[in-house]
């Protein structure tokens, strides 16, 4: 295929030694720029970070250095970026996820192969060890919305509908063949330039944070272009669940539906009858509950008598899940993965030696 020019943008936010192995995992980047921007730059405690990302972009003859003064947001400082490139593909890339060029090239072949595509991603890993991957984008739609908090009333066809999607899942990123999907997150996702300024720029300023990579998607969809993940190419995003993102991701939800879905935002009441339609899940009554607390992985094992781990979601409706990339692959949690799960609450899917899958609840408490 011919080369086409591809240009990356990386946005930091006091994640210095993050950002540094993103830019080393691309090298010096032979296809184009790689803009980074730095959100912290200004802030008097973050100094030596800032010196370090200079230094290190002053050594890397690919790497422009933005330096806006102000926290933009993730958006906004895309944005940026975007608007001084030219390139005919733009990759945005976490500072803490991981891609190689050689699979940049594979995402690049998708877009090229196909023209009606406007982006497309990776499969991607949850860690290193590439011993879990991250489900697709959750969809963000006023059905998806009704759909969890019906699912909150249903325990049996919920448990169903969440091993459904694991399998189909596990399918689809075992293999090699490029599959549409109606929405792709931001971490790891290639554009097409003209795909963008087509459905209206890159991301709408007024989102902050979290929920501009969903409303993106949907006007490249509404302006006729396709979406989809492309297995063959892979990148790591080592997701973290953190509490202090619920307020900023409940904000930017509600950004996302009062501009999209305008009806569906004011039949919901802004959002609060589907709180009312959902009903909390009882752990005891949905799952079998581990003992609290659990601070190792060997604590895990010994209180799941060794079963395998399939899958993990830090959602009591399984959905969406973190998942093993194959049956063949699983095993129970090691130390290295357990370290990358947050203190917090969690379901999984284990398998004890001789018995069925069965999902189960269990909190991952602080080792301090």
């Amino acid at each position: 295929m011919a080369a086409v020019s591809i240009d990356i943008a990386i946005v930091n936010y006091r994640g210095a030694a993050d950002t540094l192995q993103a830019l080393a995992r691309l090298a010096n980047w032979p296809h184009g720029t790689v803009w980074l921007v730095d959100n912290s730059a200004h802030e008097v405690d973050m100094a030596a970070d800032a010196a370090c990302l200079r230094e290190a972009s002053a050594a890397m003859p690919s790497v422009r250095l933005l330096t806006p003064g102000d926290n933009l947001g993730f958006g906004r400082a895309c944005n940026l970026a975007f608007a001084q490139s030219h390139s005919e593909f733009f990759l945005l890339l976490n500072p803490d996820a991981r891609i190689a060029m050689d699979d940049v090239l594979l995402l690049s072949q998708a877009l090229q192969a196909q023209p009606r595509l406007g982006a497309v991603s990776p499969k991607i890993y949850w860690n290193e060890q590439r011993s879990f991957l991250l489900p697709a984008a959750f969809g963000q739609s006023p059905r998806h919305s009704l759909g969890l908090a019906l699912a909150s009333r249903l325990p049996r066809a919920t448990k169903w509908a969440a091993g459904r999607a694991l399998t189909q899942a596990m399918r689809q990123m075992a293999g090699s063949e490029t599959f549409d999907v109606d929405f792709l997150a931001g971490a790891v996702l290639l554009l097409r330039r003209a795909a963008v300024l087509s459905s209206g720029g890159l991301f709408d300023p007024d989102y902050f944070m979290f929920f501009e990579d969903s409303d993106l998607s949907l006007r490249l969809r509404r302006a006729g272009h396709g979406l989809a993940m492309a297995p063959a190419a892979s990148a790591v995003h080592e997701y973290r669940h953190k509490a202090f993102k619920g307020g900023l991701m409940a904000q930017s939800q509600q950004q996302y539906f009062a501009k999209q879905f305008p009806g569906f935002y004011r039949w919901s009441g802004q959002l609060s009858r589907l709180g009312a339609l959902a009903r909390p899940v009882v752990p005891g009554a949905w799952f079998s509950s581990l003992p609290y607390p659990i601070t190792s992985a060997q604590q895990f094992a010994q209180r799941t008598n060794g079963a395998k781990v399939l899958a993990f979601s830090p959602s009591m409706l399984m959905m969406p899940a973190i998942f093993r990339p194959s049956l063949a692959q699983a095993r129970g949690f090691d130390d290295d993965e357990w370290a990358l799960l947050e203190p917090a609450a969690y379901t999984a899917l284990i398998q004890a030696a001789g018995a069925a899958p069965q999902w189960i609840y269990f909190e991952r408490a602080s080792s301090d």
